[in-house]
């Protein structure tokens, strides 16, 4: 599975790249750290899955998953979160996220939420 990675810490985005690795089925496509490299990276990548810090520095918390949305790819999105409340969840699945995860606990569970869900590989 192709995927793309948004995530503003370096050490976070290292620790998912570890985590979902070559021998696990997945391939890292791009990486972003920042909501305008996000943008531009996933429609150059063409992933078939995100893995998406909704905190980023430069916009709003759900800009990216809207776009997506928008743009109606049918991405497998996983959202990592440190501040896990009950309304941004809502939010993010409304806008098609398929998992909301703990950005501290929820690593372990990123890869079994992307194969558990078919969506991104019959993407755009």
């Amino acid at each position: 599975m192709k995927v793309y990675i948004v995530e503003d810490i370096p050490e976070a985005r290292q620790a998912l790249v570890k985590h979902l690795a070559p021998a696990q089925g997945f391939e890292i496509v791009g990486q972003a750290s920042s909501v305008c490299e996000a943008l531009t990276g996933i429609e150059a990548a063409a992933p078939e899955a995100v893995v998406l810090d909704i905190s980023l520095l430069d916009g709003s918390r759900v800009e990216v998953l809207k776009h997506i949305r928008h743009r109606g790819w049918q991405l497998s999105v996983v959202v990592l979160t440190a501040n896990l409340y009950e309304a941004l969840r809502v939010k993010c699945q409304e806008l098609g996220a398929v998992a909301v995860l703990d950005k501290i606990n929820g690593l372990s569970q990123v890869r079994a939420a992307l194969l558990a869900d078919g969506r991104g590989l019959d993407r755009r």
